[in-house]
């Protein structure tokens, strides 16, 4: 069965390095009770523990690194020693009663790029540190990625090296079984270094069964009768039956109840994204081409995309009008441009891309420290001015996004698009949770 509930915490949403404000990337997707990890820069653990995260470390059960700069891995190895007591060590030649006692412990399983492996070995060999709970690494390789086969960490198991598909895509690297009712799949996003993008698909949840339908069948005579004789005194319990097995039921007289269809506009979708100034490849994996080489349609119900950089001439001083970088007046274009030589995005960059893939929320991440959260505890003791010039820039670049995201930015290259939808954009928070709501259930 889907999970119930399905929401978005955010533990770190700075780029690049920590502020009074904001920590480096992390942010965690909770499945009713279980926790999948996005990134994990330094600190991660300590956000865990902070009173304002009601996550539970020892509910981590996946790790999802979208690529190898320090801001969105270097938390990692802490992580996994906190959750999996990675912590102390024996005299020479003593066994590690650690070794034994993980044998028989399902593995914390950690996806993502390229050199993650030697990255992990190399961190907990180096500090001594032997797991009481394993990981397994799964490498999503690009097509000239050699597989990284070296010798296991103690507390490692062997993971999967996966190849991208001929479409440069690494489709349900988590399936629906094994996730629980959500699947996985990744795309490859450009950025200064290889990079990647994840997308969370909720299996289809059945409509609401219509009693009406089947109650006649079930109080039949025969019916009723042999079903009690089957142990089914209530023969009304086949209907919580039809629900959540999704099996036929064949009655005594030959009918046949069949489970209620699943809702035709699928499951939630999730996609987050790691740094990028381009993500556009990723509409195909939500979007699949129809016959005719367009888009299909499609959506997804929330986009978190980062957004580094803005041009905000009435709040940030070195954009006003008469100043110039390089010999030329700063523009929203000489921005853009800018924050693309970096590998990163502005909001009308994430805007266009939540556009593009139908986002009905979207969550601008991964902002620079020139754009502090004037509501953190680290901002208290700033003056009430600082304050507010910092809750004005985050309202513009907000305001920004979602211009774009609603058809008044640009979209390069004329990729077509739906028209406008009603959507919701943020810039993100620490401890800033999301939750998305079920597609049955929405207003």
């Amino acid at each position: 069965m889907p999970p119930d509930t399905i929401s978005v915490t955010f533990l770190g949403t700075a780029a690049g390095r920590p502020s009074t404000t904001r920590n480096v990337s992390s942010l965690v997707v909770k499945l009713d009770s279980k926790l999948w990890v996005f990134d994990a820069g330094e600190a991660t653990q300590h956000q865990f523990m902070d009173d304002r995260c009601s996550l539970s470390m020892s509910r981590v059960a996946r790790l999802f690194i979208t690529h190898m700069h320090g801001d969105h891995i270097n938390g990692l190895p802490g992580l996994l020693c906190t959750i999996s007591a990675g912590e102390g060590s024996v005299l020479p030649g003593q066994e590690d009663p650690r070794l034994g006692g993980s044998q028989g412990i399902p593995p914390t399983e950690i996806y993502g790029p390229s050199g993650l492996r030697l990255f992990l070995r190399t961190c907990l060999a180096l500090t001594q540190s032997i797991l009481s709970r394993p990981y397994v690494v799964h490498e999503l390789l690009f097509a000239d990625e050699p597989e990284e086969v070296g010798e296991l960490h103690p507390s490692e198991r062997r993971g999967r090296s996966i190849r991208a598909d001929e479409r440069g895509f690494w489709r349900d690297v988590v399936g629906e079984a094994e996730g629980g009712g959500v699947s996985v799949s990744a795309g490859p996003i450009q950025h200064t270094i290889r990079c990647l993008g994840y997308l969370l698909s909720e299996a289809p949840r059945a409509l609401p069964i219509q009693p009406n339908l089947y109650i006649p069948h079930l109080k039949k005579p025969a019916n009723a009768a042999a079903l009690a004789a089957q142990g089914i005194k209530n023969p009304l319990s086949i209907l919580s039956q039809l629900q959540t097995s999704r099996e036929p039921v064949t009655l005594a007289d030959g009918t046949v109840l069949r489970p209620p269809d699943p809702n035709p506009h699928g499951g939630r979708r999730v996609m987050i994204l790691g740094d990028t100034f381009d993500a556009r490849a990723l509409v195909e994996l939500v979007r699949p081409a129809d016959s005719s080489g367009k888009p299909a349609a499609g959506e997804v119900d929330l986009v978190v995309h980062e957004s580094t950089n803005a041009y905000l001439p009435t709040w940030d001083d070195s954009h006003a009008p008469s100043k110039q970088r390089d010999g030329a007046l700063v523009t929203e274009a000489s921005v853009r441009a800018l924050a693309r030589e970096h590998g990163h995005s502005t909001p009308q960059v994430a805007g266009e891309f939540a556009r593009l893939v139908g986002a009905r929320e979207l969550v601008l991440n991964h902002l620079s420290v020139k754009y502090p959260d004037p509501d953190a505890r680290g901002a208290q003791g700033a003056s009430d001015e600082s304050r507010a010039k910092w809750r004005g820039m985050l309202g513009e670049i907000e305001r920004q996004a979602d211009e774009a995201l609603r058809g008044g930015g640009r979209v390069d290259e004329g990729v077509e698009v739906e028209g406008s939808r009603t959507a919701r954009v943020r810039t993100a928070s620490d401890f800033m949770t999301v939750d998305v709501v079920r597609r049955d259930k929405r207003q």
